[in-house]
């Protein structure tokens, strides 16, 4: 196996406690870059979403309505932020308010068609972002690397799920 912490390839034995501790040394500076990519894209001017609206319409783009207080767990909020939140979004015709069928004193937000359009706008652009960093790879690199988070992302779906991959 070829990993390095520093950048520089290097053959790592795969059984061996120095490859953990190589791939959790690659996965710290790579989440790290990420993130500092995508603080820096939600400050442009012409990302459409905070992080905050994104998560809120992700969230609603997989539900058919969540509450507020759903909602406000979800992201770690006090509900009262939440609520100011929501009511912003809005007002940006984001998010729309419906009462539940099923308890008349609560209501569910569902997302709008102009939601939905600049999710699909800021998802463009997140995928985007790192796409554009991939560009000099190889077909082959890139399908290695399709293959792997595919791996990845089924080892924590599975763990989501209670067992462990």
């Amino acid at each position: 196996m070829q990993l390095s912490a520093s950048g520089v390839d290097q053959q790592v034995d795969p059984s061996s406690g120095e490859a953990v501790q190589v791939l959790q040394e690659r996965l710290i500076t790579v989440f790290a870059s990420l993130g500092r990519a995508l603080a820096d894209q939600e400050r442009s001017a012409d990302f459409p979403l905070s992080r905050l609206e994104l998560a809120v319409l992700v969230r609603l783009a997989r539900a058919d309505g969540a509450r507020p207080r759903d909602l406000a767990e979800g992201e770690g909020l006090d509900p009262s932020t939440m609520s100011r939140r929501l009511a912003a979004m809005e007002e940006q015709g984001l998010v729309r308010r419906e009462p539940d069928p099923h308890d008349g004193r609560a209501a569910l937000m569902h997302l709008t068609d102009t939601g939905r359009e600049r999710l699909q706008h800021a998802r463009r652009q997140r995928v985007e972002l790192v796409t554009d960093a991939l560009h000099a790879w190889s077909a082959h690199d890139l399908g290695e690397l399709a293959r792997l988070l595919g791996q990845l992302e089924a080892s924590l779906e599975a763990r989501a799920a209670g067992g462990r991959s």
